[in-house]
Order: C-alpha cells, then sequence, then structure tokens
C-alpha cells in the first residue's frame, strides 16, 4: 500500500521507495531502532536501510510492520511474540530485518498483508505464504499452529490457480485468483468468511461464483471482522460483522454472505476503485477520486467533523483536501489516511497526547503541585507540539476532518510509488523524449508564423493521449501486473486495463 494504518500508527511509502513513519512504537513497529513515540513523521530510510533497493510497498498490523522492495525481498519489524515476522522466533524488531526470495522457494515476494497478529506473503508465482498465530486457522494450513517462519499454504487449496492478491484481516484471511476468484480462511465467527455461516475455516475456502453476482473480483480488503471486495465493474460487495455499519448496508446486522453495497447517489454513478478496512470502518475510493466512508465514527475515523457512525457510505467532503482527488485509502483502528493523486497525505481519527511521549516534559507533567500559571504553559507547549503534526492520529487532540500532513515533514517527498504527471507536465516530457512528437519539435513552425497550425495541434490525438498516459510512474516489474495492488499503490486512475 502507499500508505498503512496500524493500531495508532501510521507509515508510508514515498515515490522514491522511502519509509515514514509516525505513531505509537512501543514495540518497534515504526522500524527506527526504538520504542519512543514520534509526533513528527520519522525517516524509516529508503535504500539505505533496505540492502540497496527502494519500498514497493508497505502493510501494517496491529503492531507490527512488514514491506517489499523491488529485488522482491521482505522486510518486517515490529512485535513478534505469535511469529507474525518471520524470523524463526517470537523476538520483537525494532529495525526492519530483511527475508530474501531463498525464504521463498527462490520466487521474489511481490506483496504482504499483515493482520493482527499473522502475515501473509505473495510470490511473483501466484503463491501465498504465511506465518504467526495459527488459532481459528487464518494461516489455511489446516490447522491451528503457530508458524515462526513462512509456510506455504498449499496451491491445490486455490485449485492450482495463481493468486493476485492477499488481505490479512483481525482473525481470517482472504486470497484473490487470476479469475476473479476469492478464497477465505480463519475465523468465521461474524460471517466474515462469507460462506452462509459462522463456523471457522482452516483451509482456504473458495466462494461461491453466484456469491459475488457470477462476476469477478479485483480487489479484496479484510477488517477485523469484516471484508470487503471491488468488483472488476467497479461495484462493491461487503459481508461479516457490521454492528456499527462498517458494511455499509443500512443497517446494524452481520451478514453471512456478500452483499452488494447499492448506494448509488453516494457513488455518483462513479466505479469503485478500492476499498480498506479498519476495526470497525470502511473506506472506498472512486474513479472519480471520491472518497467515501462508513462504520464506526468514534474518535473522528470516518472524517466527517463529527463522532457519529455512518450506516451507508458517505463522502467525506472535497474541501477538506483541497479540491484533489483521492487514489488511495487506508484504514487503522481509530484512524485513517488518504493520498492525492499528487501523492499528499491526510490523516485523521484519534489523535494520541503528547503527554504520552517520554520527553524531557514528562516530569513537569506529572506534578500534581503546578500553579494555574504552570498548568498554562503546559497547555501551550501541547499545543506547540500540535501545531508542526497535529494530522489525524498523532500530535495530540482528535482530528474530526482530513488535515494535511506538511510535506516538509516529508522533506517534500509525494507519497506512493505510482503517480501520474500535470497533463501539460506530462505533455511536456512526452515531447523531449518521445522520437515522433521530437522530430515534431525540431519542425514546428516559429511563434511569429501565424499562418500556419502548430504542428503539436495536427498529431493525431490518440498518439498524444497514449504518450500522455505513459507519463505516470508505474511499480516495477510483476506488480504493476497485479490489479488489485496497483491499486493500493495509488495508481488506479491511471487505467492501464481500461476495466472501470
Amino acid at each position: 500500500m502507499a500508505v498503512a494504518c496500524g493500531d495508532g500508527f501510521t507509515i508510508v511509502v514515498t515515490e522514491q521507495g522511502d519509509a515514514w513513519a509516525c505513531g505509537t512504537n512501543e514495540d518497534g513497529q515504526l522500524g527506527l531502532g526504538d520504542n519512543a513515540l514520534r509526533l513528527l513523521p520519522s525517516h524509516v530510510g529508503g535504500h539505505e536501510v533496505f540492502a540497496g533497493e527502494a519500498l514497493v510497498m508497505i502493510s501494517a498490523g496491529s503492531n507490527h510492520t512488514a514491506g517489499v522492495t523491488t529485488d522482491g525481498a521482505l522486510w518486517s519489524w515490529g512485535h513478534g511474540f505469535s511469529g507474525q515476522l518471520g524470523h524463526g522466533d517470537r523476538e520483537p524488531r525494532q529495525r526492519p530485518e530483511r527475508l530474501g526470495r531463498e525464504m521463498f522457494g527462490g520466487s521474489p515476494a511481490v506483496m504482504v498483508g499483515c493482520g493482527n497478529s499473522h502475515m501473509l506473503v505473495l510470490t511473483v508465482m501466484g503463491f501465498v505464504w504465511s506465518c504467526g498465530e495459527g488459532g481459528l486457522g487464518r494461516l489455511g494450513h489446516g490447522d491451528e499452529t503457530d508458524q515462526l517462519v513462512l509456510m506455504l499454504v498449499a496451491a491445490e487449496r486455490f485449485g492450482g490457480g495463481q493468486i493476485v492478491m492477499v488481505a490479512a484481516g483481525g482473525f481470517h484471511s482472504v486470497a484473490l485468483g487470476e479469475k476473479g476468484r476469492v478464497w477465505t480462511w480463519g475465523h468465521g465467527g461474524q460471517g466474515q468468511l462469507g460462506h452462509n455461516d459462522e463456523q471457522n475455516r482452516l483451509i482456504p475456502t473458495l466462494l461461491t461464483g453466484e456469491a459475488l453476482g457470477g462476476s469477478a473480483a479485483v480487489l479484496v480488503a479484510s477488517g477485523r471482522l469484516h471484508t470487503v471486495v471491488v468488483m472488476i465493474d467497479g461495484t462493491l460487495w461487503a459481508w461479516g460483522n457490521g454492528h456499527y455499519g462498517q458494511l455499509g448496508l443500512g443497517d446494524t446486522e452481520d451478514r453471512l454472505v456478500p452483499v452488494r453495497v447499492v448506494v448509488e447517489e453516494e457513488f455518483g454513478g462513479s466505479p469503485v476503485l478500492m476499498a480498506a478496512c479498519g476495526d470497525r470502518h470502511t473506506l472506498a475510493v472512486t474513479k472519480a477520486g471520491i472518497l467515501l466512508s462508513w462504520g464506526e465514527g468514534c474518535d473522528g475515523a470516518l472524517g466527517h467533523n463529527d463522532e457519529n457512525d455512518r450506516l451507508v457510505p458517505t463522502q467525506v467532503e472535497v474541501q477538506h483536501f483541497g479540491h484533489l482527488k483521492i487514489v488511495s485509502a487506508a484504514a487503522g483502528v481509530t484512524h485513517s489516511a488518504a493520498v492525492t493523486e499528487h501523492g499528499c497525505l491526510y490523516t485523521w481519527g484519534r489523535g494520541t497526547y503528547v503527554d504520552e511521549a517520554e520527553d524531557d516534559q514528562d516530569d513537569q507533567d506529572d506534578q500534581d503541585d503546578q500553579d494555574d500559571q504552570d498548568d498554562q504553559d503546559d497547555q501551550d507547549d501541547q499545543e506547540e507540539n500540535e501545531v508542526p503534526f497535529g494530522h489525524g492520529h498523532v500530535g495530540g487532540e482528535t482530528k474530526l476532518v482530513p488535515t494535511r500532513v506538511a510535506p516538509a515533514l516529508l522533506q517534500g517527498a509525494r507519497v506512493g510509488r505510482c503517480h501520474g504527471l500535470l497533463p501539460l507536465h506530462a505533455l511536456a516530457f512526452a515531447m523531449g523524449n518521445h522520437s515522433r512528437l521530437g522530430r515534431a519539435a525540431q519542425t514546428a513552425p516559429a511563434a511569429a508564423d501565424n499562418d500556419k497550425d502548430c504542428e503539436y495541434v495536427l498529431m493525431p490525438g490518440e498518439l498524444v493521449q497514449r504518450i500522455v498516459e505513459a507519463c505516470g510512474a508505474w511499480p516495477e516489474g510483476r506488480a504493476g501486473e497485479l490489479v488489485g495492488l496497483v491499486r493500493l499503490l495509488g495508481s488506479g486512475m491511471i487505467d492501464k486495463w481500461g476495466s472501470t
């Protein structure tokens, strides 16, 4: 993902393949070499940290993190008590630690998904590997045994076909096949597996074709106890726990089978591009760049300037994003994040208060005999600390609406590995790099020759459009061929497939 939200922390991947993190860090989940809370984004690192490679994507569990680099290696860090880091022990890691492709039978990793206490890895060959807590069958190995190293989920359990996307929920797992079929396994107590019962599944179990209206899925996402799927036609389906309205179906009932989320007036006729699940809320991004949210609104996690639950998808006002289009979003426990088309980061929801940090002001804050002036000074100091970050889940107070993370806090880097250039910039780039347009530039008439049309105007529109679209950044290698992953990375609007 371009941005990932855990339990009280956020981590992003920049266009250069670096990682930045902030928030709670008691288990080292920020990857910064310590357990200190970060109120401002801190640079985890890039090529110099990840063995000379750039990060492709990132995923966050409750209190652990993992990422995949361009060479197909997996890196993991944070809480490891259940073996969810895959390093063969139950020890935490305060810094990213590498798991090379030799851990996956020589096949490079292309995607990772982190659940509460387990991890799923997808390789280039379309195989799924899992590790961590095995309770309730979430690892898919036919038992409930913890696995301290990544183990292959038998390919025959997916009908022998290739898997193209994985998602790790709180206590269950989801996989998407190359033909748009969906498998689920693990905890089924709220119907989140979609098999019309509340039974656990110890191995991947295929949803029937009729369960999703006979269409093909292109993206899967899972929360603590619910699951959503985006279909090739841009429709959204949801099932599982609905106690807070996180299914978007207008009520608080659980659903044991997938149900289509039908709120045409909210989606505005635009197909859904991607979706993300938090513990008890859900986000969706449409092709038009609109962000919608629903479910539990506690602490402002939905971004609607209140703490009310929403039972149906509700548009987050575009003015909060400077009227820019949203391309990717992430949902944590009680906070959320979104990335705009130009790589700007916005966060909102529950804050981590300054007085929770272990800093030089703790002793002063803990004094019971401070006078009123001291109390006022402390308040002023806290407000000063809130201002520089002041976004979403960290920096102090709860944020009820999306708030932009100042670009300077990320050293000006754009969030996400995938971006389209502004149209004028893209055209200029194309003219300088494409032979046909370059030749046209050499023969273009002088500005003073007003009797002739500009050569650029005479270029076939289809040619110009193709070149402009090709000027968008795209994920390297196999990652760029996986529709669901590309949508999570923020490149869905650069429509390579034309599916929506």
